[in-house]
């Protein structure tokens, strides 16, 4: 079975909440490191393959599996619109996208990148991914059968209420773009 697809129209004017015709959805963030996370990828294409619910992948250098839809990359509108539009987030280990998730009251779903399988140069995400876990900011999960329970129960837990704090920490957004530019080579930028 194939997943249904979320659009995720262009417009120039102030981005809107947007609804899937089928419903929320599951978007899956994989950022923008040259790395294939191919894992990740696999293990979204099982779940949407059993899933009523469509689900959308911004896949990077990654290859799109069949029965999945998504794009390269999105624009900072595109995001936006997206985030406010699903109903569950799962990204890579990757600060922005965390904190960009967070913003919008998800509680993202994170599948840091793990150099053992060669999706990233080092365990800084595993380790990052691992302190917000602990402080209950993130659900961290290394397996299919865990990312199955987590995408279950964040459809059941929704998100985070209005009242709750989640904006972004700027020092948090800016330490992670400095992260992604040392491990792309580039210098950064002040």
């Amino acid at each position: 079975m194939l997943s249904r697809q979320i659009r995720i129209p262009r417009q120039r004017a102030l981005p809107t909440v947007l609804r899937s015709p089928s419903g929320p959805g599951v978007a899956v963030l994989l950022g923008t490191d040259h790395h294939p996370f191919d894992r990740l990828v696999e293990w979204s294409a099982a779940l949407a393959a059993e899933s009523a619910d469509p689900w959308f992948v911004q896949h990077g250098s990654t290859e799109l599996r069949d029965g999945l839809d998504g794009r390269t990359m999105l624009g900072g509108r595109e995001l936006t619109r997206l985030l406010d539009s699903v109903d569950v987030v799962v990204t890579h280990g990757g600060p922005g996208l965390i904190m960009e998730a967070r913003a919008a009251r998800h509680i993202p779903i994170v599948v840091p990148r793990d150099p053992a399988h060669g999706e990233h140069v080092d365990g800084h995400q595993v380790r990052f991914a691992r302190r917000l876990d602990e402080r209950g900011d993130i659900r961290m999960v290394t397996s299919l059968e865990q990312l199955r329970e987590a995408v279950a129960l964040a459809r059941v837990m929704g998100r985070v209420a209005a009242d709750v704090p989640t904006q972004r920490a700027e020092t948090t957004v800016r330490f992670g773009e400095l992260v992604d530019q040392l491990h792309r080579g580039g210098a950064p930028r002040r």
